[in-house]
């Protein structure tokens, strides 16, 4: 008897990965122009730790910003949490929201987590480590999110920076007489994510577009044969933490250790008129069972007011 919208908790996975390319381009951290290979695999440099994986095991080959969101390339973003930091994630991703309410006007909401050198050691009496930070990149490790959370950074992405409390009440009824508590144009902002050029939202925003309509997309066949233009990153979140030498097998798991299958999305592309944001439980990747999901939440949307 949860409201899962505002109170669960969960991994946000890759759905963070187009706010994170707006941070790491807006930091220098990579450029329009940044291409890297991808073999499947990265590790920190200098170090003889188990390697980060990806989760295409022989890798997506060279990539660059806006594929590496349309793929989910996770060693593009392993090395963009290294070359940032903790300290620079956290601190834009609260920008997004994230580690915060969203304001909605309900009393039940959590902040769930976004991690900190502060937050870990209060928390768990010992130091940050380098380690911590790559699994952030692909929105994993300590960080974690709430559906409701994960749809307002969609929204500050789609808005360029503008932040918006989403709400529920619109109006108010006393006595039979109509009260409306406050017009659309007045709900609660916070200041705006400023100075980020206007290209680094747009490059965010063409991967997440491609994502769905791309070649490579991850989410291109649950988005096939659409009268308009989507977008949306999927999101796949482990549950427990894999050995080095072992490979995911669902079959061999109980279903309580299922990855959660997240998807974050909007439509239309040039004219959003919908955020859809889903969290399915156990319910294996977000591109393969969250994507068709968000597909007919949006036929359902769009095609009925293209019939008015």
């Amino acid at each position: 008897m949860v409201n899962r919208a505002t109170l669960g908790i969960y991994p946000p996975a890759s759905t963070i990965k187009p706010f994170l390319a707006v941070a790491a381009l807006q930091e220098g951290v990579v450029t329009p122009f940044t291409t890297r290979n991808d073999p499947g695999y990265w590790r920190i440099p200098n170090s003889k730790t188990r390697p980060f994986r990806d989760w295409l095991p022989w890798g997506h080959g060279k990539v660059d910003i806006v594929k590496s969101i349309e793929e989910s390339v996770d060693t593009f973003f392993y090395q963009i949490a290294y070359d940032m930091g903790i300290d620079r994630i956290s601190s834009w991703m609260m920008m997004f929201g994230f580690g915060d309410y969203t304001g909605i006007d309900i009393h039940e909401e959590s902040k769930a987590n976004m991690p900190t050198r502060d937050w870990k050691m209060a928390r768990h009496r010992v130091p940050w480590y380098q380690g911590d930070t790559i699994p952030v990149g692909i929105g994993q490790g300590y960080w974690t999110a709430t559906p409701m959370q994960i749809a307002k950074a969609t929204s500050v992405l789609i808005n360029r920076g503008v932040r918006i409390a989403p709400h529920l009440l619109r109006s108010t009824i006393n006595n039979g007489e109509k009260f409306t508590s406050q017009k659309l144009t007045e709900y609660e902002t916070y200041p705006p994510i400023t100075d980020v050029k206007e290209r680094y939202w747009d490059l965010a925003l063409e991967g997440m577009r491609l994502v769905n309509h791309g070649k490579k997309g991850t989410a291109r066949r649950a988005f096939s044969n659409l009268k308009y233009v989507s977008a949306g990153k999927s999101g796949t979140a482990q549950v427990f933490g894999l050995g080095e030498d072992e490979k995911y097998n669902a079959e061999e798991l109980a279903e309580h250790l299922h990855d959660h299958a997240l998807f974050t999305g909007f439509a239309p592309f040039n004219d959003p008129k919908l955020i859809v944001t889903i969290v399915l439980e156990n319910a294996g990747g977000g591109s393969t069972n969250g994507a068709p999901v968000v597909r007919r939440l949006f036929d359902h949307v769009l095609n009925k007011e293209e019939k008015k």
